[in-house]
């Protein structure tokens, strides 16, 4: 039988309007019972990918989802209940209109779009936005009969700067007349100035020359001195000093009100952590292999003019792929001394600030931090939208640019250290290191420091991972597992590592059956495998609620990228999907059920190939102690499949 995707199963017009799903008691026991059952699968960090806009709403909101909001806690519960204890956050700095993509993002600045509006028209803030106001900006994202939503990132950004130009005035306005709230909020809010004041008067700099100039790409601005400000700022030159000067008093107000912005992110930041502190959940931060142009601009003497970093490989046509990320300068990484130079410190920076209010981080495009694929930007010649040619090497091979090695060094020296300081353990980091490596790249990452690996089960098994990897199906930059092609996956290693005590063939000659026939049952069975694989596993948020849309294509400019979110009716249309007749939904409990068996079935066939009679002894005793967990999950999974007959429910608490 050929199996493609799956695409059919239409949730929403099928089977119960409601069904059923853990209250009360029934959502602790579902938490403890998946819980023990990753405990005995050996698996420590159960992470959900959920990039911060694709979160839903449980009402109105400005057009994106946000991580850190009160329906964002309600979310975070949900995952809790089957086990899972962190989520891999996409990177959470600012983006601008000009680019959605979380990977252009700032370094320091947050991304205000995450800024719960609806928590500044309450007491805490002063209730510096009216319900007016608020009711004005914010819309209820409509079920039209999908379990996703698109984020509206146009819109968005016209109502949080609707937000936030009145709450600043109102800030200001009750900060006069000594209110209370106000004058409490803003001791917050000089603390938060002074905590940041190394980036933050720049952002509000670069904001204002980019709207003068049409444009945050800064090599392009008419005037050369603001293109070049901060860098002939930090050399003392007297012109640049008061041209900036001038732009501080001339535009106080503008810089005050952004501060006052990332003051505002900042603050419900640091609340959600709180919240997730005390729930053991973990958020991962995305440290990006790149920056923004107001990165770039504010640290221009970090960065080597010239210069981008690109991939070698993978582009349409497997041509290469030109990224237009910023290139740290090898020659100011480090000191004669050692001690770190400017380039050196800001990656330091970048890396502190990425785990300020995250316990660990996702390092992406590992080879970046040892050794990248530059090109000349000059030298880049695209046709219909694919380079042809490009004039480019791996920076190792590139001895006038890095002569000293530096960028060899930049894990030792700065990365593994930066970790070590902030009590973050290597071996509970995400390090992307998919895609092209160097001998030079093996040589440091997997020979020196033998740091862990992804291993994508979309190509890769179960069984090939270490137990430190990080393992994972589908990605935000993959499609759903549902819409892969199933064809390329080895069904006859799924029977073997799933179903391997030679006392049950017939069990492996049904298994072997059902996921040759049927789709669903075939992923399943992939789901079981990321189940049995290493200590660290993720699943996307379109796998987990059965989404059969993409969240970003690679390399293609394309109108719905970076988009897909949530809808705000998950609860129901999850549970709905369960309760189907052909569920498209993960069973949690179900899952883990065969995971469990999976794994007392491969310590009997281990122990078979050297002693059968041991191993039937083996057999006896493994399945009595692990059959109350396995009972107690099915029990679990067959609740999950019951339809509802109540016509109205409630959120899970």
């Amino acid at each position: 039988m050929k199996i493609l995707g799956i695409n059919n199963y239409n949730i929403f017009n099928s089977q119960p309007a409601f069904t059923e799903r853990p209250r009360g008691e029934k959502v602790k026991e579902m938490q403890d019972t998946c819980n023990e059952a990753f405990k005995y699968l050996g698996i420590e960090n159960r992470a959900i990918i959920l990039h911060g806009s694709c979160f839903p709403s449980s009402g109105p909101d400005i057009g994106v989802g946000t991580p850190y909001s009160d329906p964002a806690k309600g979310l975070i519960k949900e995952f809790m209940m089957y086990g899972f204890n962190a989520m891999q956050l996409g990177p959470s700095g600012e983006i601008s209109s000009f680019d959605i993509s979380p990977y252009a993002s700032k370094i320091y600045a947050k991304n205000p779009l995450f800024i719960d509006a609806k928590k500044l028209t309450k007491p805490e803030y002063a209730e510096i936005l009216s319900e007016k106001t608020f009711d004005n900006i914010t819309d209820l994202n409509k079920i039209k009969g999908q379990n996703y939503n698109y984020a509206n990132f146009l819109e968005a950004f016209e109502n949080i700067d609707i937000a936030l130009e009145e709450s600043y005035t109102t800030f200001k306005q009750k900060l006069r007349e000594g209110d209370p709230a106000a004058v409490a909020l803003n001791r917050e809010f000089v603390e938060f100035k002074e905590k940041s004041a190394d980036w933050l008067v720049n952002d509000g700099i670069f904001k204002i020359l980019s709207k003068m100039n049409g444009t945050d790409d800064f090599t392009v601005w008419e005037n050369q001195l603001d293109a070049d400000l901060i860098l002939r700022l930090n050399k003392g030159d007297r012109i640049a000093v008061k041209r900036y000067n001038q732009i501080v008093n001339r535009s106080k107000d503008k810089i005050d009100k952004n501060s006052f912005t990332q003051f505002l992110i900042d603050k419900q930041i640091r609340e959600n952590k709180e919240f997730r502190d005390a729930n053991h959940f973990t958020y991962i931060n995305d440290l990006l292999v790149g920056c923004s142009k107001s990165d770039v601009w504010a640290n221009r003497e970090a960065f080597l003019p010239g210069y981008a970093i690109g991939c070698k490989y993978g582009g349409k046509d497997n041509s290469p792929q030109a990224w237009d990320l910023p290139v740290l300068n090898p020659k100011r990484l480090f000191k004669s001394d050692g001690s770190l130079d400017v380039a050196g410190q800001f990656l330091k920076n970048k890396l502190l600030s990425a785990l300020e209010y995250c316990e660990t981080v996702r390092i992406d495009h590992a080879m970046g931090l040892v050794d990248p694929w530059i090109y000349d930007v000059n030298s880049v010649y695209t046709s219909n939208g694919v380079v042809r040619s490009v004039h480019g090497n791996y920076i190792s091979n590139m001895q006038e640019i890095d002569p000293d090695g530096n960028y060899r060094k930049i894990l030792e020296k700065i990365v593994l250290p930066t970790l070590e300081e902030k009590g973050v353990s290597i071996n509970d980091v995400v390090w992307e290191d998919l895609g092209d490596r160097t001998n030079v790249f093996n040589e440091i990452y997997y020979g020196k420091f033998n740091l862990p690996s992804i291993k994508q089960l979309e190509w890769d098994k179960g069984e090939s991972a270490d137990y430190n990897d990080t393992s994972l199906i589908s990605s935000h930059d993959s499609p759903p597992t549902r819409m892969m092609n199933l064809n390329t996956w080895d069904k006859e290693y799924l029977v073997g590592y799933l179903k391997p005590d030679p006392a049950k063939r017939d069990e492996q000659a049904q298994f072997r059956q059902a996921i040759s026939t049927n789709p669903l049952e075939l992923i399943k069975a992939k789901f079981v495998d990321l189940f049995r694989s290493s200590k660290n596993i993720q699943m996307s948020f379109a796998d987990f609620f059965a989404i059969d849309q993409r969240y970003n294509i690679p390399g293609q400019m394309n109108n719905s990228n970076w988009k897909l979110r949530m809808n705000n009716n998950y609860i129901d249309t999850y549970y709905k999907n369960l309760s189907s007749e052909n569920p498209t939904a993960p069973n949690i409990p179900e899952l883990l059920a065969q995971a469990v068996q999976s794994k007392v079935d491969m310590s009997v066939a281990k122990k078979n190939d050297k002693n059968p009679q041991e191993a039937a002894e083996l057999r006896e005793r493994l399945n009595r102690e692990a059959q109350p967990l396995i009972s107690h999950l099915n029990e679990l999974a067959a609740f999950l499949k019951k339809p509802e007959p109540t016509e109205q429910l409630d959120l899970v608490a």
